[in-house]
């Protein structure tokens, strides 16, 4: 919404679109049915219940993706946010990532997590595209629309497949590439080009890396190997590629490493069209 107007803008404009999602969402709350999960208090346990993890993953994490600009736009979706950013705030974005996972490292690190109250490990996709606002009767309420939604949810969908934290579009990585640069805190790496499930145009994928982040360095120091993986892999030349990939995985402990020696392996055993353009087509959510 607009709030100088307050009005929400019904023609289609241009916006910048993140979704976040807390992992292995499933398994945690299996785990607070079968009561793993326990908070101290004073001489005796007490219950710590997954409604109070869920209010503390939003008060520690999720609540810096409201702070700054007013026209920033945002759902919660049980354990995930939809939030909607103008064009022109990229900085403020990047910024508001860096908060939230300092605040999830630093959650993550303290007394008792693991045993008394699950760890938090949050996903992101973030993409850029056209967005409407439909008002809804039925709650009466104003909600996006747009290509775009589905694509950011999809891209933080396959963020954990590629072992990535923060998984962005190559519309995205267009706005944010010069704030990394400049910035010794951000890097990137560069992902893989794929068609998301039920998508017809291809996207390429890039990983926004942060400081915070304990395998910062990991990640950066892998990146000439899985480029160099990747180029022999565009270029069939699957058993160089594979090699390169798993030392991916095995040196630098990056799961899309191994991600992308299986796909070598694939390949070689069924070797695609001679049009292939090593664009891949992604079968999951």
């Amino acid at each position: 919404m607009d709030k100088k107007t307050g009005k929400f803008p019904t023609e289609k404009s241009k916006r910048i679109i993140m979704f976040c999602d807390l992992r292995d969402s499933t398994d945690i709350l299996l785990n607070f049915e079968q009561g793993v999960y326990r908070s101290m208090g004073g001489t005796e346990e007490k219950s710590f219940t997954y409604e109070e993890f869920i209010l503390d993953l939003h008060e520690t994490s999720y609540k810096e993706l409201y702070l700054g600009d007013e026209n920033t736009h945002s759902e919660i979706y049980g354990d995930g946010v939809m939030a909607i950013f103008p064009e022109d705030n990229t900085k403020f974005i990047l910024e508001n990532i860096y908060r939230l996972t300092k605040r999830m490292r630093n959650y993550n690190e303290s007394t008792g997590v693991g045993v008394f109250r699950p760890s938090i490990d949050i996903g992101f996709g973030i993409t850029v595209g056209e967005i409407s606002f439909v008002h809804y009767s039925l709650d009466q309420r104003h909600h996006p629309i747009g290509r775009c939604v589905h694509e950011a949810a999809r891209i933080e969908g396959v963020s954990k497949f590629y072992d990535a934290r923060v998984l962005i579009s190559d519309r995205f990585f267009k706005y944010a590439e010069w704030y990394i640069k400049d910035d010794p805190r951000f890097a990137y790496r560069f992902i893989d080009r794929v068609r998301l499930k039920s998508f017809r145009e291809p996207i390429t994928l890039f990983e926004i890396l942060i400081d915070n982040d304990p395998r910062f360095e990991n990640k950066k120091n892998s990146i000439p190997y899985y480029l160099e993986g990747y180029t022999k892999f565009c270029k069939r030349e699957w058993e160089p590629a594979k090699e390169l990939f798993l030392k991916v995985q095995h040196e630098f402990g990056l799961g899309v490493g191994s991600v992308m020696a299986r796909r070598c392996d694939i390949l070689s055993q069924s070797p695609p069209k001679q049009d292939w353009n090593g664009i891949w087509r992604m079968k999951d959510k």
